[in-house]
């Protein structure tokens, strides 16, 4: 047995079915092996980028670990936004790189592959020879479970050496931390104690299954439930839910945020743009099995170090064991009347319509199993703001992690073949999809269940609205439809309110590709956008 066939039989054991892969001359060996032997689905894209933006859709929509293969040198190096992407968002991603024979320092497309992961922190490492298998696998696995993607370089030479058959490493489960009694204790006097607090869910709430178990602990405390981004719809449909904080939330949950005195933070970072309304005054308790801070990370007041879902179930359990005195009885906070984000009436013209306009015709026409991701710019600002979440695993907005453009419509096709049951929906701005426009083929050629909803503003809307001159933000696009049509998906223009009936026709589609191009007012901006442009722009504050 080959090195890259012990390999192509470890992944199969850990489940990986579908890899999405960019063919060159060091990883073709290994990808015919997967496909032709094991069966593995290769799923081919038009670029490196791609390959890893669709894995970390998959895994986003899943849950399960998504892999993408790519060759040695330049093939790694289109994948480093896409793998920044995934990190910041601790996607549990495993990327196949092809590298060059041992010590071919002459080969063009020589590369030290490892210190380019490094530079985006993906941890890592180089089959150096066919006895490191075991132990990069088991890096590996380690790796997976702890949410985070993976380069693993695979010199060309060393695929072919030969190696024992060998069990490939269990994925093993995080490692759940004793929790401190005393800060048990602590966290639940100051829950208990509070007269508006509020459970605020991020992603580690979701990926540690915590969410029943917070759910609840905030109708034991009447606490308002809320989430950021990342965790959009973890409880969706409950009567204390304020939906998500931040400026790309509705608002509700901001406008809790301000009244409350005790924050349960479970999860999550407690990011300034997630948690800028949060009154000075309140208290914080945060859950995070991650111990130390991030440059993103704000204080808490009690920090409970352990397993998401453990550690809230280990609190849920001491503030039930308290007496009715112990906890000072309140109103839940979860507001059902609020100031919408942008309340103002629509600024639609003759030939172009005012994003909100668009999204409020087309949300009752969305099935209620589609997938939502949601892309970059100035136009996923109102997406998010709009489109609400059924679950964590139904709703993305891609551009949020690493604050980058170009990796959404891969993302939407990861998840189509996650969900190839349900149909994706993948609202988007026309700067974000000319950057990825290549991969409207490969959801054609593979006839996905997609809509691409162009929110088209003829140019890169934030930054119109925030230049001195915006004669450089403005560029005019081609006629997405037109080219839908041209690639074999359905197109569809609406170029002003008269056109917003031809929306039905466009989503009555139960197969394939559909391209919605909607002409948006250029003038429109979004009262949030000033405030992320400062984010993006001005130091960041502790």
């Amino acid at each position: 047995m080959k090195a890259r066939e012990s390999l192509a039989d470890a992944l199969a054991d850990w489940g990986i079915e579908t890899v999405f892969a960019l063919l060159g001359a060091t990883n073709q060996d290994l990808l015919c092996d997967l496909s032709d032997r094991l069966g593995i689905r290769l799923v081919h894209a038009r670029h490196e980028s791609s390959a890893v933006s669709m894995a970390d859709g998959y895994a986003r929509f899943t849950g399960r670990p998504g892999c993408a293969a790519v060759t040695a040198g330049p093939g790694l190096t289109n994948t480093v936004t896409a793998l920044a992407v995934a990190r910041s968002h601790r996607t549990p991603l495993l990327l196949l790189a092809g590298d060059t024979a041992t010590g071919d320092t002459r080969n063009p497309q020589h590369l030290d592959q490892e210190a380019l992961a490094r530079l985006v922190e993906c941890p890592g490492g180089t089959l150096r020879s066919a006895d490191d298998l075991p132990d990069l696998l088991t890096t590996a696995a380690a790796a997976l479970a702890d949410h985070l993607p993976l380069v693993l370089n695979l010199p060309v030479d060393i695929q072919s050496t030969p190696t024992r058959a060998q069990p490939a490493p269990t994925l093993p489960t995080p490692p759940r931390h004793g929790v401190d009694p005393e800060q048990i204790e602590a966290a639940a006097k100051a829950l208990g104690a509070a007269r508006r607090p509020l459970v605020l869910a991020g992603r580690g709430a979701v990926t540690s299954g915590a969410g029943p178990t917070l759910r609840r602990l905030a109708e034991h405390l009447h606490a308002t439930l809320a989430t950021t981004l990342r965790a959009n719809g973890l409880f969706a449909g409950h009567h204390l839910d304020a939906g998500t904080c931040g400026a790309m939330g509705d608002g509700r949950a901001d406008h809790a945020l301000s009244r409350c005195d005790a924050l349960l933070a479970a999860g999550t970072s407690l990011h300034p743009l997630s948690i800028g309304a949060l009154a000075d005054a309140a208290r914080v308790i945060r859950i995070d099995h991650i111990q130390h801070a991030t440059p993103h990370t704000s204080p808490a007041t009690v920090f409970l170090h352990g397993d998401t879902h453990h550690t809230a179930h280990a609190l849920h359990t001491r503030l039930t064991a308290q007496t009715p005195r112990q906890i000072t009885r309140h109103h839940p906070t979860a507001p059902r009347d609020h100031s919408a984000p942008d309340s103002r009436p629509y600024q639609d013209t003759d030939t172009t319509l005012d994003p909100r306009h668009a999204l409020h015709r087309l949300l009752p026409l969305l099935a209620p199993d589609s997938g939502i991701v949601i892309g970059g710019g100035h136009a996923a600002i109102t997406a998010c703001q709009l489109l609400p979440a059924t679950a964590p695993r139904h709703w993305t907005c891609a551009s949020v992690d690493f604050g980058a453009i170009g990796q959404s419509l891969a993302v939407a096709i990861g998840a189509c073949f996650a969900r190839p049951d349900q149909r994706t929906i993948h609202v988007t701005g026309d700067g974000d999809l000319m950057m990825a426009l290549a991969e409207l083929d490969t959801a054609v050629r593979y006839d996905l269940p997609l809509t691409v909803i162009v929110l088209n503003d003829q140019g890169f809307g934030q930054e119109r609205h925030h230049l001195g001159r915006a004669t450089h933000a403005n560029h005019p696009s081609p006629d997405f439809a037109d080219l839908a049509r041209t690639l074999g998906a359905n197109g569809y223009r609406l170029d002003g309110p008269a056109d917003l009936h031809r929306l039905s026709q466009a989503l009555s589609h139960q197969s394939g590709v559909v391209v919605i191009d909607i002409r948006t007012n250029p003038a429109y901006r979004n009262p949030a956008s000033p405030r992320i442009a400062r984010a993006l722009t001005a130091p960041s504050r502790a």
